[in-house]
């Protein structure tokens, strides 16, 4: 579904998480290895709860019309 990659470049981290056909979703520049993965991992669980909620909201949607 996702995929989150950290790589390290001159000043600090670089963090993006994309989906599986390669597009970049969110990216984000950190000073901390530590923050990168936390910053990475945060948007990633953000997007996962975004697409279970539009998920569920599409089964209330189809359920409501039977």
């Amino acid at each position: 579904m996702y995929e989150m990659k950290i790589s390290r470049k001159r000043f600090g981290w670089e963090w993006r998480v994309s989906d599986l056909s390669g597009t970049v979703v969110v990216a984000g520049r950190e000073l901390s290895r530590g923050m990168a993965r936390y910053k990475a991992a945060h948007a990633l669980f953000q997007l996962l709860l975004k697409t279970v909620s539009l998920c569920n909201r599409a089964d209330l949607k189809r359920r409501q019309r039977r």
